[in-house]
């Protein structure tokens, strides 16, 4: 059972709870982590990220109410998505919103609630995956940055393409969208599997424009986070043909180190803060995405390959899987594609 200074937390002030079974919660919860991550006024985080804040989705938002003062004082939302990586279907649960209320940090109360949250989805996935600038805190949880994502900018003058909002295209213009996902992100990336509802769940992403071309798409912005990025693409001709039919449009995040003509400048920035789960079945999913069968044991991860034993912590594994990794168990990493309308 859960403490707090020794005390069950179910019969302490502060309980437990999903938003799904306190529905008159949401608006107070929204509230919190806007307040947490300073949100300007013009920008709203049940907007920015719909598919989180959905309320099909409540079910998978985690609380930590003070039933003295009926309020939530925590938040940790969570969303289970398929990935896909050379016809293996791999799930990961995305965390976000992660948000304490100030009167409230520095007694534990975050710790408690994660660690139950982090409990309570381990069966679930073979990653937990989220975005912080606070590594040294989620290390202590095993999360690592891994996964390599390259930036380009084009030199050349904006192609102006006007833009629109997903939710004012055709039906024809969407089914389009969708092919070009499954045909130039799921075939060449480790990324989301996108259903009718994920594809509808974009509509309420109103913060995100969406600039059409003839081979493609991407979205530019999203709240505050993703200004003048272009973050969510596909295209026929990659990175280079993209650009080439908008110019300087935005910064481009891209999943793959590709070729590109000598106007397109190029960066390079870690995906997020990922950590692998130990249970049978996401074993079995990461064995598939690192090439090797992996074993659990004594708290490592264990390859027994060419008559040698090899022992790796999580960030070990994960840099073998994403990254460089010491052991080079693979040849190339795992190249990560995570749109910025699936992110949270």
């Amino acid at each position: 059972m859960t403490l707090i200074q020794g005390v069950p937390l179910t019969f302490h002030t502060y309980e437990y709870a999903r938003l799904d079974a306190f529905p008159e919660f949401i608006d107070q919860t929204n509230s919190l982590i806007e307040e947490a991550f300073s949100y300007q006024k013009n920008f709203k985080f049940n907007v920015d990220f719909a598919p989180l804040t959905n309320t099909k989705n409540a079910r998978n938002r985690h609380l930590l109410i003070d039933k003295s003062k009926h309020k939530v004082i925590a938040h940790v939302g969570a969303r289970h998505k398929n990935f896909v990586w050379q016809g293996e279907v791999i799930p990961v649960t995305l965390l976000g919103g992660i948000a304490v209320d100030s009167e409230y940090r520095g007694q534990g109360l975050f710790q408690i609630l994660f660690e139950k949250v982090l409990a309570q989805l381990q069966s679930q996935c073979a990653f937990f995956l989220l975005w912080s600038d606070k590594h040294e805190l989620y290390n202590k949880w095993d999360f690592y940055l891994a996964g390599k994502q390259w930036c380009y900018r084009s030199l050349k003058p904006s192609t102006q393409i006007q833009s629109t909002l997903y939710k004012d295209i055709s039906k024809d213009q969407k089914e389009k969208m969708a092919v070009h996902y499954r045909q130039f992100v799921n075939q060449n990336y480790f990324s989301p599997l996108r259903d009718d509802t994920d594809w509808e769940e974009f509509n309420e992403i109103t913060s995100s424009d969406l600039l059409l071309t003839p081979e493609g798409y991407a979205f530019k912005n999203k709240g505050m986070d993703l200004q003048g990025i272009l973050h969510d693409f596909a295209h026929s001709n990659g990175v280079t043909g993209l650009l080439h039919e908008l110019g300087n449009e935005g910064v481009l995040w891209s999943a793959k180190n590709e070729i590109v003509e000598d106007d397109i400048l190029q960066d390079l920035q870690l995906v997020g803060l990922w950590k692998p789960n130990t249970h049978s079945m996401a074993l079995k999913k990461l064995s598939h995405l690192l090439g090797f069968e992996l074993h659990f044991r004594d708290n490592m991860f264990v390859v027994d390959k060419d008559d040698q034993t090899l022992k790796m912590n999580a960030e070990d594994l994960l840099n073998e899987i994403f990254n460089y990794g010491n052991f080079g168990l693979r040849k190339d990493n795992v190249p990560v594609y995570i749109g910025g309308l699936d992110s949270i």
